[in-house]
């Protein structure tokens, strides 16, 4: 590997959530454990009962965590985008994956063997308390969807998606906060559990409420009026 593709995988590494407030020599460190790979929309990083030997990082790129159910249903875990790390299950000894990765549009990441990347968190306090938080988050977004999945309604499921999605994968605009990643009502339908035909409607609804507005496949949050 070339000088500039070492310096272009630090630089990569250094943005991801892994590294975050880490010291330069825990990336320098970390830098011969990782291999860099393109992988197009569509592509599948594993499915639910492959055996967990690595752990990635994301790059650029949005990549969806699904869960299949019994009765043959997709159900979306979590949507990452750039900074985000999948796969950890890795890290912890499980036997078999649990949901199914795959690219949601052109992702370049980072990966890892599962034993050298914990041997690299043994030997850092600073990157162990980092997948820790990052855990952490995505329990407390579990929770929440949960919750919603229990006890609100459709459309407030919406709303409460789209205000997450709008921290984790927002970019301001004069309107409002646009959703940059494309997501169909299939895709909404299987995040809030609900169907394809129900989301269409309720989000007609929030069109009409001047809540949210859909242009070019994207939507975006609008601000509220005062």
């Amino acid at each position: 590997m070339s000088s500039d593709d070492t310096e272009n995988k630090i630089w990569y590494l250094r943005q991801n959530r892994l590294f975050a407030n880490a010291p330069v020599e825990a990336v320098i460190g970390g830098e011969s454990i990782f291999t860099m790979e393109l992988l197009p929309k569509r592509a599948t990083f594993f499915d639910q009962g492959d055996a967990t030997k690595v752990v990635f990082l994301i790059k650029t790129g949005r990549v969806r965590i699904a869960r299949n159910t019994a009765d043959g249903k997709e159900v979306t875990v979590a949507i990452l985008g750039p900074g985000d790390m999948f796969g950890e299950d890795a890290l912890f000894g499980g036997g078999e994956r649990t949901t199914v990765a795959t690219c949601m549009e052109e992702t370049l990441i980072c990966k890892a063997h599962a034993d050298d990347l914990f041997a690299l968190l043994a030997g850092n306090s600073a990157l162990a308390l980092n997948v820790a938080q990052m855990l952490n988050d995505r329990l407390s977004d579990a929770s929440a969807t949960i919750e919603d999945l229990a006890y609100a309604k459709i459309s407030d499921r919406l709303v409460n998606l789209f205000e997450r999605l709008a921290t984790e994968h927002g970019r301001t605009t004069g309107e409002g906060t646009l959703l940059d990643l494309r997501l169909t009502h299939q895709d909404i339908a299987s995040i809030i559990g609900s169907t394809r035909e129900t989301v269409s409607l309720e989000m007609n609804q929030l069109v009409r409420a001047g809540q949210i507005k859909q242009e070019s496949g994207y939507i975006i949050v609008l601000q509220r009026k005062c």
